[in-house]
């Protein structure tokens, strides 16, 4: 039997205070399978990024019901499936980009030392993701897109089966954010990793996803839920210029602004 990597049913995400609940996102309905390739997108305070918390267990759920790889968030987490990128790097200015890397299996797992084996999967990540030889390196001697990509190295170095990226990108500049684009879905053709990517940018969302998720505002809820699949190979290949994809950009463009 196959288990989808994510489930939700009637899902009500926020916070809890002295005064009641704030619902951020309310009712959601949602089923992604495994290695599906989902992007988020919907105006600032709709639930984008609290959603990913709820996934990453990092936030318990006001009500509803969330699976993640059929079980409870809390057991994913402590087996250390799910990785997350953040719009910021966080590495530690203090720790080299290996050491960096290394530090969330290092911290999870009680030790201190360095393997052999650790080491071959810095390298090989690094590799993958177009930086070989900066294992060395402190973080202030590196770019702004160098800097995500390691970002990305530590989300993936305890081969997760979900990763969870919220806004990655936003802060570098076309070009840069074009070419980790690209080093993304070659990570995620290579790895069959879930990926759910939040982003404003509806190019990258239709670039990216195999379906793009939007979300309305006031209160947070699931809009509208696009299947890209006809519009891309069955390896999710698109030329950012196609027709199709151009419409299908509009058609996205005009659901958020009746969201917004």
């Amino acid at each position: 039997m196959t288990v989808n990597a994510i489930e939700t049913k009637a899902l009500n995400i926020g916070y809890r205070g002295p005064k009641g609940d704030q619902t951020v996102l309310s009712g959601v309905d949602l089923s992604i399978a495994d290695g599906e390739f989902l992007t988020i997108l919907g105006p600032s305070g709709c639930g984008k990024s609290t959603l990913l918390r709820v996934v990453a267990d990092l936030l318990e759920p006001l009500a509803g019901d969330i699976s993640v790889l059929g079980e409870d968030p809390s057991v994913i987490r402590s087996r250390r499936q799910v990785g997350f990128v953040f719009q910021e790097s966080t590495l530690l200015p203090w720790r080299t980009v290996e050491a960096n890397i290394e530090l969330p299996v290092q911290v999870g797992r009680g030790r201190t030392g360095v393997r052999d084996s650790d080491r071959k999967r810095v390298k090989d990540l690094l590799e993958m993701l177009g930086i070989a030889g900066l294992e060395k390196r402190y973080p202030k001697q590196l770019s702004g897109g160098q800097r995500q990509r390691v970002a990305i190295a530590r989300a993936l170095f305890s081969e997760p089966r979900i990763l969870l990226m919220d806004e990655p990108f936003g802060a570098l500049d076309e070009i840069t954010r074009d070419r980790l684009n690209e080093e993304l879905l070659d990570v995620w053709r290579r790895t069959g990793t879930t990926i759910l990517f939040v982003t404003h940018s509806i190019m990258e969302a239709v670039y990216l996803g195999q379906r793009v998720m939007v979300l309305g505002a006031n209160p947070g809820r699931v809009m509208a839920l696009r299947d890209l699949k006809g519009q891309k190979t069955p390896d999710n290949r698109c030329a950012r210029e196609d027709p199709a994809i151009v419409n299908l950009m509009s058609e996205l463009r005009k659901t958020l602004e009746q969201v917004s």
